[in-house]
C-alpha cells in the first residue's frame, strides 16, 4: 500500500504518515496511532510498519505531444530512459503521458490529473507559456520542470543552464574572431530551444554583435531541419562564417548541406553544436559541441521529486548544472583561412 493511500485513510499529509513512520516529527498521540493503526491494517502478512519507508511512488513524466522530437534526438531518448532507469531503481513507478498545447483536457497527462493515480510528476520539455505547472500547483501534487525552464517566473526546476551554455557557445566563435555568426535553433515554442536562443541573444548584446534575424531559422531538433536551414543561408552570400546548431542532430543535417555546397569545415565554416551524443567526436570533422551530463541529473531528479513528496518544508527547488564547451577541429579562427 502506498503512503500516499494510507495518508487518505487515516485523513493526514502523506509526509505526516512519512515522517511517523520514521520515527520523526513531533505530533499528538492521536495522530501517531490512528496512522500506524491505519498501517498496520493494510500490511501484508509478516512486514512491518518500517518497511513502509520503502514503499515505491507513482511518478509521471510529461511529454510535448508531438514525438518527433524523442523519435529523431538521441539526447532526448537518452534523458527519457535515464530518468526511467533511475525511477525503477529506486523502486518507484514510472509513466509517461502526453500533453498538448491546444485541447488540454484531451491529453492523456490531463487523464492521469484527473484520475489521481500519481504522487509527483516531471514536466519534461515546457512549452513556451506552458499551463500544465499551474495546474499541477492548483491541484497540490509536487512536480519539476527540466529541459528547459522559465528564467522570469518562479518553478521547481532541476535543469542544464542552457542559456549560459549557448552564450558560452556565441563567446567561443567570437574569440575566434566570428562576426556573422547563423543560427539554427528548435521549435519557437519549446523552452530550451527559447533558453538557448536568449543565451545566443544575451552574448550578442554584451559583444556589440548586431542581431539580424535573418540568421535564425527555426524548426525541429532533427537533420532535416539543419539541412534546409544551412542550405538557406549558405546557398547565397551572407557573410556568415559560423554556425550554432541548437542540437547535434540539427549539426548533422547542416554538415551534409554544407558539404553539398562544397563548403568546407572549419576553413569555410565553422560549426558548432549541443548536446555531445558519442557520434559527434567521430564526425568528419570532429564537432565542437556542448556537454550535458546526463546521468547526473536523472539521479538528481528522482532524489528531489522523492523529498517534494515527503517533506513538505521544501518551499522551492532551483538546481541549475553546468554545460562543458567541447572544443573540436570543427571550428577554426577566421584569420587563420586562405
Amino acid at each position: 500500500m502506498k503512503l500516499k493511500e494510507i495518508a487518505a485513510k487515516a485523513n493526514v499529509s502523506v509526509s505526516t504518515v512519512s515522517r511517523i513512520i520514521n520515527n520523526q516529527g513531533n505530533f499528538s498521540e492521536d495522530t501517531r496511532r490512528k496512522v500506524m493503526e491505519v498501517a498496520k491494517q493494510y500490511l501484508k502478512p509478516g512486514a512491518t510498519p518500517e518497511k513502509l519507508t520503502g514503499i515505491s511512488y507513482t511518478f509521471a513524466v510529461f511529454v510535448p505531444e508531438v514525438h518527433d522530437f524523442v523519435d529523431n534526438d538521441p539526447a532526448t531518448s537518452a534523458d527519457l530512459n535515464h530518468l526511467k532507469e533511475e525511477c525503477e531503481a529506486s523502486g518507484h513507478q514510472f509513466m509517461m503521458a502526453t500533453r498538448s498545447r491546444g485541447n488540454h483536457s484531451a491529453s492523456s497527462a490531463y487523464r492521469l490529473l484527473t484520475e489521481n493515480k500519481i504522487d509527483a510528476a516531471i514536466v519534461f520539455d515546457p512549452y513556451v507559456d506552458d499551463n500544465l505547472v499551474d495546474e499541477l500547483i492548483a491541484r497540490r501534487i509536487p512536480y519539476l520542470v527540466t529541459n528547459g525552464r522559465s528564467y522570469d517566473r518562479r518553478q521547481n526546476y532541476i535543469d542544464y543552464d542552457n542559456r549560459r551554455g549557448a552564450y558560452e557557445v556565441i563567446q567561443h566563435l567570437y574569440r575566434l574572431g566570428h562576426r556573422r555568426i547563423g543560427l539554427l535553433t528548435g521549435p519557437e515554442d519549446h523552452l530550451v530551444s527559447m533558453n538557448r536562443l536568449d543565451g545566443c541573444k544575451d552574448a550578442f548584446r554584451d559583444l556589440l554583435l548586431d542581431w539580424d534575424e535573418q540568421n535564425v531559422r527555426m524548426g525541429a531538433f532533427d537533420p532535416s531541419h539543419g539541412y534546409q536551414a544551412a542550405k538557406e543561408l549558405f546557398g547565397q552570400p551572407s557573410g556568415n562564417t559560423a554556425l550554432f546548431a541548437f542540437n547535434d542532430m540539427i549539426a548533422f543535417g547542416a554538415m551534409k548541406a554544407l558539404a553539398e555546397l562544397k563548403l568546407k569545415i572549419p576553413k569555410d565554416v565553422s560549426l558548432v553544436g549541443f548536446d555531445d551524443l558519442k557520434m559527434s567526436e567521430y564526425m568528419t570533422p570532429p564537432l565542437t559541441t556542448v556537454k550535458r551530463f546526463r546521468y547526473d541529473i536523472s539521479g538528481l531528479i528522482v532524489k528531489m521529486l522523492t523529498e517534494l513528496v515527503t517533506n513538505p518544508t521544501i518551499s522551492e527547488v532551483n538546481i541549475s548544472l553546468k554545460t562543458e564547451l567541447i572544443e573540436r577541429d570543427s571550428c577554426a579562427a577566421v584569420h587563420a583561412r586562405a
